[in-house]
């Protein structure tokens, strides 16, 4: 990395972008999920992202150190084997994964690692309604459980990210306050006092040189990273501000992507040769179709890649206030394109966002069991998925970050680009967009007729 910027350092001409950001690998906390004796190691590292025991993030640069992945190993390999087998419909009774916390809980002992990572659930495809049984059943594409060199447990054929029970807890739990308060989301943004110190350094300087670096980021100091929705100490959170905090890095040319052909939005300008004006603002929201019902409404279809990457332009007034400009940013526009486009692709290599994706598909299925109140209908019994029986550790998450700058040459002059923007679940906006879809019943039809007397199954 230092050597890239010191090759970039060299020109005389040059945009500069600022954004919120750390760069080091550093010790973490390795707390235990959830606190009833878990057996699988933590590393605090969320999709290549660490949130260190400070609060304080790090762009993942290196491996976890060899005892600590041995450990994750070891804590992986000791859970049930069957989970292993790959299926592209694997269904989870909440009953009885309801009896399971509930037997951890009286017994006091570990949760089994199948059970923390959902049986190896890579998605949440259907949400089924078995009133006969007094059940809800939740189904999706499944394989078995590795650790990747960064720490992250995901699928070990696809390499996607498997979805955590911590996070699908923080959801159930965060429906409610998803619908009546501000929603959920992220955002990382400078504040009005730091533009407008940013403001009248740039009215000082003639040109820019890499020399002004550090006067840009002290100029500009603290961005401001704000939280609704879900408990600000979880994981569920840290996945959202790693998330955020990856895109912003990626786009901004902080990072190199580890996909091809994904260069940075000031790249694109420079390779170009033309100006960028303005401050993009860039963001994550849900990206689905309308969910799949049947006419009684007892099978829900999650349809469509569930994100997508959106982008404004905007510049900030003498107040430091952000306004909303007429014409957008075509390089940004261009990036947030490729990256939705490519989604699929990039969660191959960019771990964060099959987390993000996890916690969106988490959060519409939460939405929904709620807003069609499946607990009622059918009379399942999920207190304990909903009660603060099962302890969740505290995350550190951060509330401030530092300014960083990073400089490519262009051939016209340089402006300064402060990257702004988050990530938006509007959950319940997708649970109450529903069509119905003939023969969607049928998927209820195979799940139940296949149903074991285990709290997960095989559909297929």
């Amino acid at each position: 990395m230092a050597s890239r910027y010191a090759k970039i350092f060299k020109a005389t001409s040059l945009l500069a972008a600022a954004i919120a950001v750390t760069i080091g690998y550093g010790s973490s906390t390795y707390a235990q999920v959830p606190n009833v004796g878990a057996t699988v190691i933590q590393t605090g590292v969320v999709g290549g992202v660490m949130v260190d025991s400070e609060s304080v993030l790090h762009n993942q640069e290196v491996a976890i150190p060899a005892k600590v992945s041995a450990q994750l190993k070891r804590g992986l390999e000791s859970a049930d084997q069957d989970v292993s087998k790959k299926t592209n419909l694997r269904m989870i009774s909440l009953k009885a994964l309801n009896k399971q916390l509930e037997k951890a809980v009286q017994q006091e002992t570990a949760i089994p690692v199948e059970v923390q990572f959902m049986a190896g659930l890579q998605r949440i495809k259907y949400v089924i309604v078995d009133e006969e049984n007094h059940d809800i059943v939740i189904g999706g594409p499944a394989e078995g459980l590795v650790s990747d060199e960064f720490g992250n447990v995901v699928g070990s054929e696809s390499g996607t990210p498997a979805i955590h029970l911590e996070d699908f807890l923080v959801a159930m739990r965060s429906a409610t306050e998803a619908r009546t308060g501000q929603g959920i989301s992220v955002s990382m943004d400078p504040t009005p006092e730091g533009v407008r110190n940013l403001r009248a350094l740039y009215a000082k300087q003639n040109q820019f040189t890499p020399a002004l670096a550090d006067d840009i980021q002290e100029a500009m100091g603290e961005h401001v990273i704000s939280l609704t929705g879900v408990p600000k100490d979880t994981r569920f959170s840290q996945i959202l501000v790693a998330a955020d905090y990856r895109m912003k890095r990626l786009a901004m040319g902080l990072a190199e992507s580890k996909v091809r052909n994904l260069p940075s939005v000031i790249e694109m300008a420079a390779k170009a040769r033309n100006k960028m004006r303005g401050a993009p603002r860039m963001w994550m929201e849900c990206n689905y179709q309308p969910m799949a019902t049947d006419e009684s409404r007892s099978v829900w279809e999650l349809r469509g890649q569930g994100v997508r990457a959106l982008t404004e332009n905007a510049f900030h007034n003498k107040d430091g206030v952000a306004v909303v400009a007429k014409k957008d940013n075509k390089f940004a526009t261009k990036w947030a394109d490729r990256l939705t486009d490519r989604f699929e692709e990039i969660t191959k290599e960019e771990t964060v966002f099959g987390d993000l994706r996890n916690l969106m598909d988490l959060s519409v299925v939460s939405a929904l069991i709620e807003r069609e109140a499946l607990a009622d209908k059918t009379g399942v019994d999920i207190s304990t998925l909903l009660s603060d029986d099962i302890r969740m550790e505290s995350r550190p998450v951060p509330s401030t970050l530092p300014t960083q700058c990073s400089f490519v040459n262009v051939a016209a002059k340089g402006y300064i680009v402060t990257a702004s923007g988050g990530v938006q679940i509007d959950s319940w906006s997708v649970a109450k967009n529903a069509e119905v879809v003939p023969g969607v019943e049928k998927i209820g039809q195979i799940a139940l007729a296949s149903h074991t007397d285990r709290w997960w199954w095989n559909a297929e």
